[in-house]
């Protein structure tokens, strides 16, 4: 069903010169919510540019209608931290400051923040800080529990 939606709505979003980051087909709360996460090629994410992409989201999607539940339609930017939801994304971070949940501790860490050094074979190197000195930490991406973006301080 997603690949169908995102088959139907990338060409609207690259029209307002922007890219689909993310789509994500979601219950909160017992209601459904299609979430469309875009961001712009060029420059800044600004409102109407947001509401030009929802409104041609949303009649391309009654035309469509492959989805049967009553859902919500979100369309925003993916945000300052926002999450990476799959190894490409991870990759794509490299050089990027994340903050990283383990599944299972790693050298003692149940998380991290710092700076993807790099990403290969599924596993990520990152370089982080403690009380001023730089340590490397090197953590298989199956052992991530949740990856996101991170503002750093």
């Amino acid at each position: 069903m997603l690949e169908k939606i995102k088959e139907a709505i990338v060409p609207l979003i690259e029209a307002q010169d922007c890219y689909l980051d993310d789509l994500v087909y979601e219950q909160e709360k017992g209601e459904w919510y299609l979430r469309v996460y875009i961001e712009k090629n060029n420059g800044s994410l600004d409102m109407d540019t947001c509401v030009a992409v929802s409104e041609a989201v949303s009649e391309k999607l009654d035309q469509i209608d492959v989805i049967k539940d009553e859902y919500y339609l979100e369309v925003s930017s993916p945000g300052i931290e926002k999450p990476l939801r799959n190894w490409d994304q991870v990759v794509k971070a490299v050089n990027d400051y994340v903050h990283i949940d383990f599944k299972d501790p790693k050298e003692g860490l149940h998380e991290v923040e710092g700076t993807i050094l790099s990403a290969e074979d599924q596993t990520i190197t990152l370089q982080y800080f403690v009380k001023g000195r730089k340590k490397k930490i090197v953590v298989p991406y199956d052992n991530v529990r949740f990856i996101r973006l991170a503002v750093k301080f």
